[in-house]
């Protein structure tokens, strides 16, 4: 009988590590998705000024990410991802999956001229400023702080500059 009362506590202390797993998955879950909004938040607030002026507008379309645990619309990533437009120039933040190997994808249609260069914003652990890669091919550059006048030079990259 002490076999099947060190089984029970097993199961017991088994069952108790699942919860507290799920529960820390729920919790990062949050987190992830309270880091997000707060990154979209930040950018909306950068450019106040050019929605007030018209010239652009935010949207916000459903997004699920995914990562390798949850490839298919089974993913708990439930999010959203921002839009807005500069001209004729798309702008997307698309959130890819969370965690610390998760990331924003950026996306600003026009200013890789081949398509080679992509960019992705990455949130580490304990840190509350979101950093900047930008990736070229295979090559990954160092990672800069996302701040307004970085991303407003960034953006500025697709407008024509026009003497005058």
């Amino acid at each position: 009988m002490d076999e099947i009362q060190r089984l029970s506590e097993l199961l017991s202390a088994n069952q108790r590590f699942e919860e507290q797993k799920h529960q820390r998955f729920r919790d990062d879950l949050t987190q992830w998705n309270a880091s997000i909004e707060a990154l979209y938040q930040q950018v909306e607030d950068w450019l106040a000024p050019l929605v007030e002026a018209g010239q652009t507008r935010f949207e916000y379309e459903p997004h699920l990410a995914q990562n390798k645990g949850y490839p298919d619309e089974n993913s708990p990533f439930m999010t959203r991802r921002m839009c807005f437009a500069l001209g004729a120039h798309p702008v997307e933040f698309v959130p890819d999956a969370m965690g610390p190997k998760g990331q924003v994808s950026l996306s600003v249609s026009g200013l890789s001229l081949h398509g080679q260069e992509k960019y992705s914003l990455q949130l580490d652990a304990g840190r509350r400023d979101w950093m900047l890669r930008k990736t070229v091919g295979v090559k990954d550059t160092e990672p800069l702080a996302f701040t307004a006048d970085y991303f407003g030079r960034l953006l500025q990259g697709v407008v024509p500059q026009r003497q005058g």
